[in-house]
């Protein structure tokens, strides 16, 4: 490179640039680049290239050149990039991994850092102490490097200053601005803005050329944010959010550079919200879908907005001194408010800027929290301008939204609303201030606080009276952001309208007392009031439609809950009780008509409406008035004796399998285990087993009308719904505060009832011997998850309370442990994993292990070993009721026990489960030596018992004769040996990770091209 420079005479013609600038881009990659190179390369020769425009096939040459130039620039700033670390400098120079620059490539794992991490600290430990000190000034040198590229290119630091060189002419005149230029200017703000900040503040007096260069930079960033291209813009993103970064890192503004850094994102923010307002004229046609581009841009802004204000650091500054963060924030909302508030009131205000202020939400609820434990007058005048502007905005809306179209109303209400919504925690902090003694500047913010809340909720009220939801079938299904007619939030499903009142009711009971404080009682019959309007215009609209009018039913079920959550807290009994009394009067008047799919749709209905009552007054609904609910359920039990193996789902069915997940959301949102609800679960669980049953007796080819996705599935819900929420039922009770211990154990109780009375049919599907279903969804794998991750539940509930364990034990608790590991080790051993000399069969019996069934297995057994020696005693006596075992001399029934679960985990590690379970054996193992009393001798006297166990008779994948363990088991004394030597060793050394290695040694090693999938996740139920 030197001899190029030397040889051309400081005269380049269009080759020896080029390959001046190659040489000099591939350099840049790994180095700084010294200065007296970037004063040559970039000072004399990019710069030349930088202001060509598109024209003549001579200038085709120039271009290429101009082209090298912009990547050689961006390699010397993205090199320097804050993110960059010393660490990453010494890993890239040490050899041993990648640096941490992705640029787009897949992000390292925890393991793979892991590694890196390791390997890093042992190329340090050979290095020389100077290696970091190197390493510090590597980066210093990257980031003077981008400095000094920078000016050159901008004319800062040469005498060709003016507003005629290089990129300062190249990013402002329009005939040569180009996504080249673009990105190379904010790649050069990325790097360089930060750097020169730290210069300003830690390397002695300012720098006039710093300054300048600084200036210039930031200028470009703002003319790009005003650009009218949309791509232009979002380069400008990353480096105002990284700009913030550097700047919000000192508690205090000291210097010019950051007054005006502070100065130009605020005009940058507020410049990129004005440039993504809806055009004029965009929401003539609501039933056009939206421009998708448009509110990407938009949701982007948010973000940049957002980040600009972030007071995620906790960085607030001092009573003299306001930080970084809150001057920007209090300069944005500052504008905010005098462009609302300046509105005429018979005009809606500007989207554009509540598009900017509702942005905000996330640093204005960190503000208020902030005010509320520590007075702040400076922030009270932030919050107060931020509410002000919502109240001015709600009271126009609230004036003219049943005189102007829906076109007019859409854009601003939805925007406003979702803001209020997104506002609540703010409203709370205030509310709470109203509590103890405030200033005067707390006062007036209390008082608009109140104002606003007041016309925030009567605009919620009113937009859902008058906006419909939908005005046209929605298009979500098909499209990101819907149809323009959708009264919800861009991707959302829910009016905003009852968004908002749902956070209004539901973030604390302070802001729910000032809700009553300032709307009256009367709100709750207003709301109730509402709700039967929209019941009206849903029941005129027909089944199965939700557009034209009102709302859908999910969004008016969202004012059953605030009605329910406001009424409790204030004693509402009478207008709750009113509400109640329509679903309950559905299902009370559909008890003797015969089933159609009229009557299951409205037993649907009226079980969803339902579910949306509080959890007190469903469980007193469950104690007083369950005689109404009988029809409910029992249509749902009926229902599965309609299953057939070779017709499709008919509308009936359909219908079905909607009141069936209407059930299920009404029994999980009780939250509570009564008489009655026992009862229920009970029926529904056995009905669900024995329908499942018929399916697998039909064959793995069989057909079905019920256990297909879109009835009993994945696009409804899945078979062992009940069963799950048993689980959740348990564990809502083990954490609930608002429960006496005697009703905590009492309802245990019941859920252990349930539980003891199905075991046995869910066993029984369980153990099907019917291959893995081909035609119709299995419905034992859910079952399964289900029964097995409930299990694990109860036995964690049981493990972490006394009282609810010893009351339990009068219900034989410790056999139902026991059965459910004896289920678990025989649905391992169904699996015929092949001998010595056979391979194992193609089809196996049974269940897939191939899915969260497995992982469930696998969490209960640890858990419920941890229960004790009285637990794995009962395993073996429920599974000898299975299998005759031969194990040799007399074992004690615990270590017996223990050695049967040893040899099944054994077994599914050796291929009757997928290889990913050996990642769990170390949680397994250990559990197992806890509940054997944590004695390394008798662990390891119990795996060498596991090894030996042999069956009599043939069971499942077994055969008379056969190890339980599996066939790489079945081997001379002196493997057997070596296994149970290594696994001492790991005990001793207390190391259970190292188990997983020892048991995959043991076994076969890895798993190869096995046909399993990847570890899976649980269900969503």
């Amino acid at each position: 490179m030197t001899v190029l420079i030397q040889s051309t005479g400081n005269v380049y013609d269009d080759s020896s640039a080029a390959r001046l600038l190659g040489m000099c881009e591939a350099w840049a990659r790994y180095v700084a680049v010294p200065i007296h190179v970037i004063d040559e390369s970039v000072g004399k020769v990019a710069v030349q290239f930088m202001h060509i425009s598109k024209g003549t096939p001579a200038m085709i040459q120039q271009q290429k050149v101009q082209s090298l130039a912009f990547q050689y620039l961006v390699s010397i700033f993205e090199a320097a990039l804050p993110t960059l670390s010393v660490s990453d400098i010494l890993t890239a120079a040490l050899g041993v991994g990648a640096t941490g620059l992705q640029n787009g490539k897949k992000k390292q794992g925890n393991k793979s850092k892991k590694r890196n991490e390791k390997r890093l600290d042992r190329a340090k430990a050979v290095e020389d102490e100077s290696s970091q000190s190197q390493a510090e000034e590597e980066l210093l040198a990257r980031k003077n490097a981008a400095c000094a590229a920078a000016a050159a290119a901008f004319g800062i630091s040469t005498s060709h200053t003016g507003d005629d060189w290089g990129l300062r002419l190249a990013s402002s005149c329009p005939t040569t601005t180009s996504h080249a230029i673009c990105s190379t200017v904010a790649a050069a703000a990325t790097s360089v803005l930060p750097h020169l900040l730290w210069l300003e503040r830690n390397d002695g007096p300012s720098q006039q050329w710093r300054n300048e260069l600084f200036s210039v930079i930031i200028a470009a960033i703002q003319r790009m944010c005003k650009s009218q291209d949309r791509d232009t813009r979002a380069l400008a993103y990353e480096a105002l959010m990284i700009l913030h970064s550097a700047l919000n890192s000192v508690t205090a503004v000291s210097c010019r550079v950051e007054q005006i850094a502070i100065d130009s994102i605020c005009e940058c923010a507020l410049s990129l919200s004005a440039s993504c307002a809806y055009p004029l004229n965009y929401f003539d046609n609501l039933y056009e879908n939206n421009d998708e581009d448009l509110e990407i841009e938009r949701n982007d802004v948010r973000d940049v907005c957002r980040s600009v204000c972030s007071l995620d650091s906790g960085n607030y500054g001092s009573d003299e001194s306001k930080s970084p963060s809150i001057m920007i924030l209090n300069r944005i909302v500052s504008a905010c408010h005098s462009a609302v508030t300046g509105t005429d009131p018979a005009v809606l205000p500007s989207e554009a800027v509540v598009h900017a202020l509702s942005s905000l939400a996330k640093p204005l609820n960190k503000l208020g929290n902030k005010c509320l434990e520590q007075p702040d007058e400076e922030g009270c005048t932030i919050l107060f301008k931020a509410l002000d502007s919502f109240g001015f905005v709600f009271q126009i809306l609230n004036s003219l939204i049943e005189r102007l179209p829906h076109s007019k109303t859409i854009p601003l209400s939805r925007l406003v609303l979702i803001g209020f919504a997104s506002l609540a925690p703010l409203l709370s902090s205030v509310a709470n201030m109203a509590l103890r003694s405030t200033t005067e500047t707390e006062r007036h913010l209390i008082e608009i606080f109140e104002k606003t809340l007041y016309a925030g909720i009567q605009q919620a009220i009113l937009a859902t009276a008058q906006i419909p939801e939908l005005v046209a079938e929605s298009t979500l299904e098909l499209t990101r952001y819907d149809i323009k007619g959708a009264m919800r939030g861009p991707g959302g499903e829910d009016h905003v309208g009852c968004i908002a009142l749902i956070r209004m009711s539901s973030e604390s009971d302070v802001l729910r007392s000032s809700v009553f404080k300032v709307c009256g009682e009367s709100i709750l019959q207003d709301l109730t009031n509402l709700h039967h309007a929209l019941k009206r215009i849903e029941v005129e609209r027909g089944v199965g439609v939700d557009y034209g009018k009102g709302v859908t039913p999910l969004s008016r079920r969202l004012l059953i809950r605030v009605v329910s959550r406001l009424g409790m807290q204030q004693g509402g009994g009478t207008v709750l009780h009113t509400l109640l009394e329509e679903p309950l009067r559905e299902i009370v008047a559909q008890k003797s008509t015969p089933t159609t799919v009229e009557k299951l749709c409205r037993l649907c209905e009226a079980a969803l409406d339902l579910s949306f009552f509080s959890p007190p007054l469903l469980s007193h609904l469950f104690r007083n008035r369950a005689s109404d609910l009988d029809s409910l359920f029992q249509t749902v039990i009926m229902g599965y004796s309609g299953l057939s193996f070779t017709s499709e789902a008919d509308s009936t069915t359909q219908q079905w399998g909607r009141l069936r997940c209407g059930v299920i959301c009404l029994l999980r949102a009780c939250q509570s285990m009564t008489d009655y609800s026992s009862g229920v679960f009970t029926a529904l669980i056995k009905a669900e087993c024995e329908a499942a049953a018929a399916q697998c007796g039909q064959g793995p080819e069989s057909g079905s009308n019920l256990f297909i996705e879109d009835i009993v599935g994945e696009e409804k819900i899945h078979t062992g719904a009940y069963v799950i929420l048993i689980g959740e039922c348990l564990k809502h009770l083990s954490s609930s505060k608002h429960m006496t211990v005697e009703d905590q154990v009492e309802s245990c109780r019941r859920c252990v009832q349930v539980l003891k009375h199905c075991a046995p049919d869910v066993a029984s599907v369980l153990l099907h011997v019917s291959p893995e279903a081909t035609v119709h969804v299995d419905p034992r794998v859910t079952l399964a998850e289900a029964w097995f991750s409930t299990m694990k539940t109860l036995a964690s509930v049981c493990r972490h309370s006394e009282q609810i364990i010893s009351s339990l034990a009068a219900e034989n608790v410790q056999t139902l442990f026991g059965e459910s590991l004896s289920l678990a080790m025989l649905f391992i051993f169904m699996k015929d994993i092949g001998g010595k000399k056979r391979p194992a069969p193609d089809v196996q019996r049974g269940m897939s292990s191939d899915g969260p069934q497995t992982l469930a297995i696998s969490d209960f057994i640890a858990e419920a070993m941890l229960l004790g020696p009285s637990i794995l005693a009962g395993s073996i006596s429920a599974l000898s009721a299975h299998i005759q075992l031969n194990c040799g001399n007399e074992v004690p029934a615990e270590v017996l026990g223990a050695a049967a679960i040893s040899a099944s985990i054994l077994r599914a590690i050796s291929g009757a489960t997928p290889p990913w379970v050996v990642e769990d054996t170390p949680v397994l193992f250990k559990s197992m030596y806890v509940a054997l009393g944590s004695n390394p001798d008798l662990f390891i006297q119990t795996l060498g018992v596991s090894t030996k166990l042999e069956t009599m008779t043939a069971v499942g994948g077994l055969r008379a004769g056969e190890k339980l363990s599996g066939r790489y088991l079945d081997a001379s004394d002196s493997h057997i040996n070596s296994f149970l030597s290594k696994a001492s060793e790991t005990v001793a050394k207390n190391d259970w990770k190292k188990m997983k290695v020892v048991l995959k040694s043991a076994t076969g090693g890895k798993k190869k091209e096995s046909g399993f999938n990847l570890k899976p996740h649980y269900c969503n139920w």
